[in-house]
């Protein structure tokens, strides 16, 4: 049923479809008068001629010849293209100037460079070369003319590659001739094939640049072009027939360098569902164990420390990724330099939110790449429960699926030092929860920095937590001080607790009173505290009890507690549920000068009782002895 589905094609603009329409004609118009005027019957004795043959011959053979030497040239050229951090934008002009200067002008152009006097004259005279008036010359000239079209076709293709899969194998150890070899060819194989084909086609109708430099020598410079054009002098009706058969050739020339692409789009994948094993914690651990101990990481104020899980979280924009970034080496950043351990002097591999997966392979290639050894390709991915995926090409995978690929190929590297940027956000629960085990298992064999917002991630796995803001660091160390004392707001939301920051008013044994944004708390103070000190205010969202505001006295369903010491007035801004929980988050916005958020957990049962809904005014109160305060 699904081969006779087909997306629905938005209809063109009808000005559009008119200015489209002209364009064909003005495209197909001449070729249909040229059949016209074609004489048929002389056709077949015109083909025949012994001349026809040998401009055939000759124009087919340079043609061939400049396409091949044009592919050396330009797909290099491309590929260096991508790399050149000041002047790509001249090199490229420069690449295309051949098709914007008049074809006269590119034959004396070559002629003044490698003509019988030209500037290189005395060094091809020493080495036998010569080009002018020599078939070399055609095959020159048409190179310069058609290497242009495989340059700006690659150089396109390159540009809209994903870089991640390209940073990745780099990352993990491939070198750059694997990586083209491996990686790049086969991605822009198609591209390539039609950007050869075009420089082929063109190569076949080259006239003005071969006939200026070359000459039209019958037997050795006269291609068809030149043939036709003398031909139209003396015999219109075999220049026809010699036109009717160029363009058969550049048709049968185009569809070739086609043919790939349409190959390409004919397949449709074979979508089947795949069931993963478990993964086996101690097999995968022994598989993927660095031959050295992890080093220390460093980044400017940064520090990771050697052998450990440790955290890095913060708000989006944070400056997460770029810290990570400059870790890896893929980002230079003056204003953090980078330091590692003395013995250990290679950059960590860094999976991003991007799995980087050669497109063009199977999942078995795809870890082969980097292990070199099918057998223990073939043992990560039993290990890591994947062994149905082994066959799958990695366009088929689904995003999680990709995920726990990139996560294998990674550790197959035997990386000292990991950065793992939020790997397990495309995974389903029941997946993540195994990779949570195995990251448990593996977090003393290596230097690990995983980027994440999950609760649980951090719950679970961080020994150290980093906290970003701002683009810079504002806070480290273990992650059970830091979540019990949250430096920053989006830590107390990780947390799960409110967070008031503000100053010191005054203290009274173990009580504290707090002036936090225009609100008066009274709290218990954790550490020794001074008035005039700046304080952060902590409490959780179970400790708020709420009542509607201007209720009668009684007693409600949370009642109204008459030993609180704090006593706010609040309005209610959202209500929120997790699925398939009876506790309810709502928003407070707090009846104070600036307004600060809290949150507030209720049971269902809570808030049917009290009639709260959104927009309604509400008292909170709290006691002091579930506010701690700290030094901020």
């Amino acid at each position: 049923m699904s081969r006779s589905l087909r997306r629905t094609p938005t209809r063109a603009p009808v000005l559009a479809q008119l200015l489209a329409l002209c364009a064909l004609l003005l495209l197909c118009g001449p070729l249909v008068a040229l059949l016209a005027r074609v004489s048929w019957t002389e056709v077949p004795e015109v083909w025949a001629r012994p001349e026809t043959r040998e401009m055939l011959i000759l124009t087919i053979a340079a043609a061939i010849q400049a396409t091949v030497v044009t592919v050396i040239l330009g797909v290099p050229l491309a590929l260096v293209l991508q790399s050149v951090r000041r002047g790509a934008g001249i090199i490229r002009l420069l690449v295309v100037l051949p098709l914007a200067m008049p074809p006269v002008v590119a034959g004396l152009a070559l002629s003044a460079l490698a003509g019988r006097r030209g500037l290189l004259a005395p060094l091809l005279d020493a080495l036998h070369l010569h080009f002018a008036f020599h078939f070399s010359g055609v095959v020159l000239a048409h190179v310069v003319i058609t290497l242009p079209f495989v340059v700006v076709t690659v150089d396109a293709a390159l540009r809209q590659m994903d870089q991640e899969v390209i940073a990745s194998a780099a990352a993990l150890g491939m070198s750059p001739g694997r990586i083209a070899w491996h990686i790049i060819l086969p991605a822009i194989l198609r591209p390539l094939c039609t950007g050869a084909g075009v420089a082929c086609a063109r190569s076949l109708g080259e006239f003005g640049t071969t006939l200026t430099f070359a000459g039209s020598l019958p037997g050795v410079t006269r291609t068809m072009p030149l043939g036709i054009y003398l031909s139209r002098e003396i015999d219109e009706p075999a220049a026809y027939a010699l036109a009717i058969l160029l363009i058969g050739v550049a048709i049968l020339v185009l569809a070739l360098s086609a043919l790939p692409s349409w190959l390409g789009a004919r397949r449709e994948p074979k979508h089947k569902a795949r069931r993963l094993g478990e993964i086996d914690v101690d097999a995968l651990r022994s598989l993927t164990r660095p031959q050295k101990a992890g080093p220390e990481l460093r980044c400017g104020e940064a520090l990771f420390p050697a052998g450990r899980l440790s955290a890095l979280i913060g708000d989006n924009g944070s400056g997460k990724s770029t810290l990570a970034s400059t870790l890896a080496g893929r980002v230079e950043d003056p204003r953090r330099p980078v330091g590692l351990s003395p013995e250990y002097g290679e950059r960590p591999v860094m999976l991003t939110q991007s799995p980087g997966l050669p497109p063009h392979s199977t999942v078995a290639r795809a870890l082969t790449m980097i292990t070199r050894d099918g057998e223990r390709t073939r043992s990560l991915l039993a290990a890591a429960g994947l062994s149905a995926l082994a066959d799958v090409p990695v366009p088929h995978l689904s995003g999680g699926q990709s995920a726990q690929v990139a996560l294998v190929r990674a550790l197959a590297a035997r990386p000292s030092a990991l950065i793992l940027d939020e790997p397990l956000a495309a995974v389903d629960r029941a997946s993540a929860a195994r990779w949570r085990r195995l990251f448990r298992g593996i977090a003393r064999d290596r230097t690990t920095v995983l980027i994440t917002h999950d609760p649980v991630d951090i719950a679970t796995l961080a020994e150290e937590l980093l906290v970003m803001d701002g683009g810079r660091c504002v806070a480290q160390g273990p992650c059970e001080e830091l979540l019990r004392r949250p430096p920053t707001p989006f830590v107390a939301s990780i947390a799960g607790l409110n967070r008031l920051s503000g100053r010191v008013q005054g203290v009274e044994g173990d009580v504290a009173h707090v002036d936090a944004e225009g609100l008066s708390i009274t709290g218990t103070r954790r550490t020794a505290l001074l008035p005039g000190e700046e304080a952060i205010a902590v409490f959780p969202p179970e400790a708020l009890l709420l009542s509607p505001l201007n209720s009668p006295e009684g007693t409600p369903a949370q009642g109204r507690p008459t030993s609180a010491r704090n006593r706010w007035a609040a309005h209610i801004e959202d209500i929120s549920a997790p699925s398939g929980t009876s506790i309810s988050t709502l928003l407070l916005r707090l009846d104070a000068p600036y307004g600060p958020l809290l949150s507030a957990s209720l049971t269902r049962e809570a808030i049917q009782s009290l009639g709260i809904v959104p927009g309604e005014r509400v008292e909170v109160f709290i006691k002091a002895t579930a506010i701690s305060v700290f030094p901020a």
